[in-house]
């Protein structure tokens, strides 16, 4: 049965990793503390909160977040824009982890995806397609359940968010990047076959 309520995908603002053309993926004080939004970040999470209010969404809205500090901050300016309570964690939303490319150049990304489109193992510590795919249908499962009762926000980033739209789309995880890319703090609907999509090949 589909949900009575809507769930969206935000991606975080502009981060300081962002800028950097930095990768920070991986865990610990960093992620979870120290790289969190630039100023522009602020304001591209506040500006999705009033494009949101614009489509209907309003104080009764369930906002879920990564943990990471630019996920969280986003969730937190997004919710308090639009009057909504305070973001509730989880973890499954997490950055994928881009293991040894960790704290490296954002150059790497297009050799992961292009190992990740020609459904090639990863032998540097960077999470599979699949595991990634498996805790992101635990999160849209929640999510659904939560969506009996409200509108549910999920913040989260790049990668997780690219893979949760391609199994919304029923489309195979791997081909995540071929799915229109978010932006920085864009927040866009998943489609109604979100959770049917746990058959899809990973």
């Amino acid at each position: 049965m589909q949900a009575a309520h809507p769930v969206l995908v935000l991606r975080h603002g502009e981060s300081t990793a962002n800028v950097e053309g930095r990768i920070v993926s991986v865990p610990g004080p960093r992620a979870l503390e120290t790289v969190g939004l630039t100023g522009r970040g602020r304001e591209q999470a506040r500006a999705a909160a009033t494009d949101a209010a614009a489509q209907g969404l309003g104080p009764g809205t369930v906002v879920v977040t990564s943990d990471f500090a630019r996920a969280r901050q986003t969730a937190e300016e997004f919710a308090a824009g639009l009057g909504a309570g305070a973001p509730r964690v989880d973890e499954r939303l997490r950055e994928r982890c881009f293991g040894a490319h960790d704290e490296g150049p954002a150059t790497a990304y297009e050799g992961i995806w292009a190992r990740d489109r020609a459904r090639e193992s990863h032998e540097d510590g960077v999470e599979p397609v699949a595991e990634v795919a498996s805790r992101v249908l635990g999160a849209l499962r929640a999510a659904d359940a939560l969506a009996a009762d409200a509108p549910v926000v999920l913040v989260a980033h790049g990668d997780v968010l690219q893979i949760a739209l391609a199994l919304a789309a029923r489309r195979d995880p791997h081909d995540h990047r071929e799915v229109p890319h978010l932006g920085n703090a864009e927040l866009r609907a998943l489609g109604p076959h979100r959770t049917a999509a746990a058959g899809a090949p990973c």
